[in-house]
């Protein structure tokens, strides 16, 4: 089945014209372990009638039907736990789509496989003698039914029977694991950026520098970089591959702050060698190579990062919003101090650099007395310097505008002073007499965002110090909004953080529909409305296992963590199913409660083992994938295979348990109980008679 399943996926995949990426190849590697989930459910049930006497054809007929509705059950509920995930928007949203696509494709070409060709098959493998075993079968089978009829089934007995105390302690446990992420014990990143081989730098003077400063420091930062390499590599090399300065212009990404152009800007760009093939890794490069950088006399900022993949957004970006630009300014600076007071922040900067000096006019009391206004005076100094447009006329396809200005060459601010203005008398006055001069430092550039005044203050965060998360965490509480109040601005974050909330808020949306879904789907299967919640409350504890993976491997817990989780609970609920159902099957048979739930654990412990086995098998190469290209897909394999590890015996336990709870709570409210069920002191509810589908 598993070569049908992935040439139909990738079959399908091509026809919706979805690439094949390292995201859509992990989805395929996490679906080898389900695809044999069905298979295996089918063919121990169809096994099981062998052994108990039934032909090849009928064993193999009967494993499929009997199995039909407890599969679909399954693979529904785990499609409806992945396809939420397509509601996840924007870039996240485009980065993980490939996964829902990939698995949905498999278990639906699994479930046609499943039930059209794997009959045929078992038919074929079941007409040996089912007594016959090979070497292997003959060692372990005796010794794990050993462990089913005797150590297992007591301690599901146990716990059964002290179900209560069971269950308290299941829930210590999730809040044991619970508190891991509250503590920062496990810390949540977000999205974790592969390692670039691309390192920017970016130093920035006030405007009007001279363009041999700005080049002075750009050979200081080749000159850094030289010694941080040597220092790095014991004098060997080898570590950067090509470095390029450059004047004029800042180097990064399109969608990164524009810092404008000019002589005062300098910028370096620096590629390493692939990160396989080197023991140093790029943020001990920028460490050393920035405490080694001599910063020139009227420097303003200096930058030194990695250039960022994945999502777009700086891992800080707080804007501070308002109408005076100063205040706005005088706000920036108060947040990157309050920065800069963090261990693992930096290359703290904002877009809002001072430029050259600027002369502001200014109405005097005398110029409003002869009855100039601040537009009437404006409008001839800017006519004075920009010009008018005297006259326009067509020359063949093209219109001709004649402006008439002053002569550019030698205009000075002395020019200005000496300027004459006309009144609404037509008295020309000089300017001096009617405005007053002021010079202050002006602004390189003035950002706008819907209209309002905006200035963006970055930085950079060491995830091995802190989190984005902790940084803003703590800013919100009290510092943020004292610098609003202090400075009458507004402030707002943005980045990864606006990322991080939009894509969090999708995925709690998606959660909630997938939870429905599934909720559905079991009330269906079982005919009741309550056993589909005993069979949902053990979702929760697939993150003890996820967890605890990250906790021992030292991993931080991400966005694709969390979309892990959405794919585990599918899984769980699958093993479930398969667990209830035989149980179902029992108390149909008329047993007793406390045997039907002992005994349903007991039947289905193979085929539980089974289907959490190869799905753990399928990923666990992916744990020791050594590129560092592949490390932030390795969260989503840890919480596969750790939360299966951690979930697979809590549904072998706690399942019992909380169906036994709902009978005592159906009974405490003296509802009857479901068809077939008795309590284990309750021996007068009639034997109900299996169905012919049973065998």
């Amino acid at each position: 089945g598993i070569p049908v399943s992935l040439l139909a996926t990738i079959g399908v995949m091509m026809l919706a014209g979805q690439s094949i990426n390292m995201v859509s190849l992990f989805g395929l590697i996490m679906a080898v372990g389900i695809i044999v989930d069905d298979a295996i459910v089918v063919g121990e049930h169809a096994v099981t009638h062998r052994a108990a006497g039934a032909g090849a054809v009928g064993a193999a007929e009967r494993g499929a039907r009997r199995m039909l509705a407890p599969v679909m059950a399954a693979t529904l509920t785990t499609i409806a736990a992945f396809l939420p995930l397509l509601m996840v928007s924007d870039v996240i949203g485009q980065i993980i789509r490939a996964i829902p696509l990939v698995i949905i494709c498999v278990l639906i070409a699994s479930l046609i496989e499943c039930f059209l060709i794997l009959p045929g098959h078992l038919r074929v493998a079941l007409k040996s003698d089912p007594q016959a075993e090979n070497r292997f079968a003959r060692w372990f089978n005796p010794r794990f039914n050993a462990f089913r009829d005797g150590p297992f089934a007591r301690i599901v007995s146990g716990c059964v029977t002290w179900r209560y105390l069971t269950m308290s302690i299941a829930i210590g446990l999730l809040l044991v694991f619970v508190g891991l992420i509250a503590g920062g014990r496990v810390n949540f990143v977000f999205f974790p950026s592969p390692e670039s081989d691309s390192v920017l730098a970016n130093v920035t003077f006030v405007e009007g520098t001279k363009r041999e400063t700005a080049v002075a420091m750009v050979r200081e930062l080749e000159r850094a970089l030289n010694e941080a390499e040597a220092e790095l590599t014991g004098g060997a090399g080898g570590l950067v591959a090509m470095s390029l300065g450059q004047i004029g212009k800042p180097a990064g990404r399109p969608n990164e702050f524009f810092l404008g152009t000019g002589d005062h800007i300098g910028a370096m760009r620096v590629e390493l060698r692939p990160a396989d093939q080197r023991a140093i890794r790029t943020q001990t490069l920028i460490e050393e190579w920035r405490s080694r950088v001599r910063p020139m006399p009227g420097l303003e900022t200096m930058t030194i990062l990695e250039r960022q993949a994945g999502p777009p957004g700086r891992e800080i970006d707080i804007r501070v919003t308002g109408d005076d630009v100063r205040a706005l300014k005088a706000a920036a600076a108060d947040v990157r101090t309050l920065l800069g007071r963090f261990p693992g922040v930096s290359d703290i900067e904002d877009d809002t650099p001072y430029g050259k000096r600027e002369t502001i006019l200014t109405v005097s009391p005398r110029g409003r007395a002869l009855g100039f206004t601040t537009e009437s005076a404006a409008g001839q100094v800017r006519a004075a310097f920009e010009g008018v447009i005297a006259k326009r006329f067509a020359r063949g396809d093209e219109e001709v505008a004649i402006r008439v200005r002053l002569p550019h060459d030698g205009l000075t601010e002395a020019d200005l002073r000496r300027g004459y203005v006309r009144s609404p008398a037509g008295v020309e006055v000089p300017l001096a007499e009617v405005v007053s001069f002021d010079e202050k430092a002006g602004f390189a550039r003035i950002r706008r965002e819907d209209g309002q005044r905006m200035v963006a203050v970055t930085g950079e965060i060491d995830e091995s110090i802190t989190t984005t998360d902790e940084v803003l965490g703590a800013l919100e509480i009290e510092e943020l909004p004292q610098v609003a109040a202090k400075h009458g601005v507004g402030i707002l974050l943005r980045g990864k953080a606006e990322e991080q909330a939009r894509t969090l808020g999708d995925m709690r949306t998606g959660a909630m529909v997938g939870l429905i879904a599934i909720y559905l789907i079991l009330a269906w299967v079982f005919a009741s409305y309550w056993r589909p919640v005993a069979v949902m409350a053990v979702i929760p504890f697939g993150a003890v296992g996820a967890v605890a993976g990250h906790f021992l491997l030292g991993y931080d817990l991400t966005v694709l963590s969390m979309v892990a989780l959405l794919g585990l609970s599918g899984i769980v609920v699958n093993d479930s199913i398969i667990l209830v159902r035989a149980m179902q099957d029992r108390l149909t048979a008329g047993e007793p409660l406390h045997e039907a739930i002992v005994g349903g654990a007991r039947d289905r412990l193979r085929a539980v083992i089974l289907t959490s086995v190869t799905t753990i098998f399928g990923l666990t190469p992916l744990l020791f994938e050594t590129s560092l290209q592949a490390q932030f897909l390795k969260p989503m394999a840890v919480t596969i295979v750790f939360g299966l590890l951690g979930v697979t015996p809590i549904v072998l336990i706690l399942v019992p348990c909380l169906i036994a709870i709902q009978r005592d709570i159906a009974a405490f409210f003296g509802r009857a109980p479901d068809a077939g069920e008795r309590s284990v002191d309750d021996e007068r509810v009639p034997r109900l008679q299996p169905s012919e589908s049973d065998g």
